[in-house]
């Protein structure tokens, strides 16, 4: 392999990581940070329970998206690197797999059958995209595989925008 080369899947590697995992552990520690400047308002036991409730309760992963959409934008503007366009195709792939062969990666199976039965859910698609699998029922299968996905897809779109509106570097408005 060429030095370009190497480059080239170093910096995706980067940018799948940052895209994914990077961002879903960066949007856990705002959250869980600004719930603690709520601390003196309330219990800690409430205000990590609603970080808790808004980082892995919520089936669309919002602010790991929205994050995601800010960093894509961010990193796409100032490094325009094409790999950052391309960082959702992992995240599928597996995603592909696990709704296809995997009916579920729960470690205690016969606790998510019974779920599955009491609530007549047993679509692999609403495991991982609806609520077929709770993080509170000890389901963590959308926070391992579905959550990645969202992410780095708006991670890639985010780094498109920035692409496309790059905006302006100068913040101050002068000419």
């Amino acid at each position: 392999m060429s030095k370009v080369q190497i480059r080239g899947v170093l910096v995706f590697a980067m940018h799948q990581l940052i895209g994914t995992w990077g961002v879903g552990i960066a949007a856990a520690f705002l959250v869980f940070a600004s719930f603690e400047i709520l601390r003196p308002l309330s219990s800690s036991l409430f205000v990590s329970h609603n970080a808790s409730i808004l980082l892995t309760e919520l089936h669309y992963f919002p602010m790991q998206i929205i994050l995601a959409l800010w960093t894509g934008w961010s990193f796409g503007r100032r490094f325009q690197h094409r790999a950052m366009l391309w960082v959702w195709v992992l995240p599928l792939l597996l995603l592909c797999y696990a709704v296809a062969a995997i009916p579920t990666l729960t470690p205690n199976m016969a606790f998510t059958s019974v779920i599955m039965q009491a609530t007549g859910n047993h679509s692999s698609l609403s495991h991982y995209f609806g609520s077929g699998c709770r993080v509170e029922n000890l389901c963590l299968d959308q926070l391992i595989i579905t959550m990645p996905f969202y992410v780095s897809v708006s991670y890639s779109l985010g780094a498109l925008f920035g692409r496309i509106y790059p905006g302006t570097s100068n913040l101050s408005g002068a000419r």
